[in-house]
């Protein structure tokens, strides 16, 4: 009998004894691998949602806030150089007559064009004075164009002015002048803007294009930046 009790007590006993060996003596170490498997899974999880965060956020900003679709969030305050109004009118005009300030922000474009096409003149004519001749000829071209435009556009920044001043005072009257003259006014920036775009168009042509995608847009976008 005494020897069957003992024969049974180290039968029990080896199954511990195994488990033992086999996790390096500490029966926590079988609990251990699981756990680990769970950390590496959460990780994975976690890693995916930052990019999912990241990816979402860079749809985002090329969607809503860029440069091309800061207006379908409302006025962004930029800088106009060739426009002598305020902020306040600029944001008053994007409200409520959006065409005319559309108008102001091409005319903004379209003088930056003349200015950068002079000065390329010039600097052929310094580089070549004794064809300075030739140079002012396009010279005088492309200022004839550039006056003309201005002029328009500088007219217009009274009527604006006038109607900005009389909404601040009594809002039912600035309406009604903005109903009677904000069509007209924009007709006038149009023609004018129409008569610039089409001598400036050449110069459109000539600029390199952004490549077509995302991914090749924004690359364009950073190189153009350092350069």
């Amino acid at each position: 009998m005494g020897l069957l009790k003992k024969k049974k007590k180290d039968e029990s006993s080896e199954p511990i004894e195994q488990a033992q060996g086999k996790d390096g003596g500490d029966p926590k170490a079988a609990k251990a691998k699981p756990k680990n498997k769970g950390l590496f899974k959460k990780l994975i999880i976690l890693l995916l949602i930052l990019g999912i965060l990241g990816g979402g956020g860079f749809f985002v900003y090329t969607k809503f806030l860029s440069s091309d679709n800061q207006n379908d969030l409302g006025y962004q305050p930029g800088t106009l150089t060739h426009v002598s109004l305020p902020g306040e009118i600029l944001a008053f005009c994007f409200a409520r007559m959006p065409d005319l300030y559309d108008a102001l922000v091409a005319f903004n474009g379209e003088m930056d064009l003349f200015e950068a096409e002079i000065a390329r003149i010039d600097a052929v004519a310094t580089k070549y004075p004794d064809q300075k001749k030739i140079a002012d000829g396009q010279k005088k071209i492309w200022e004839k164009g550039k006056d003309s435009l201005k002029k328009t556009f500088e007219k217009l920044e009274k009527p604006i002015k006038e109607t900005f001043v009389l909404f601040q005072v009594n809002q039912a009257a600035g309406q009604e002048k903005i109903d009677q003259t904000a069509e007209q006014m924009i007709l006038d920036a149009g023609d004018a803007l129409k008569k610039a775009q089409e001598q400036t168009a050449p110069l459109k042509n000539a600029m390199p294009k952004a490549p077509e995608g995302m991914v090749k847009g924004t690359l364009y976008k950073i190189k153009k930046m350092f350069l």
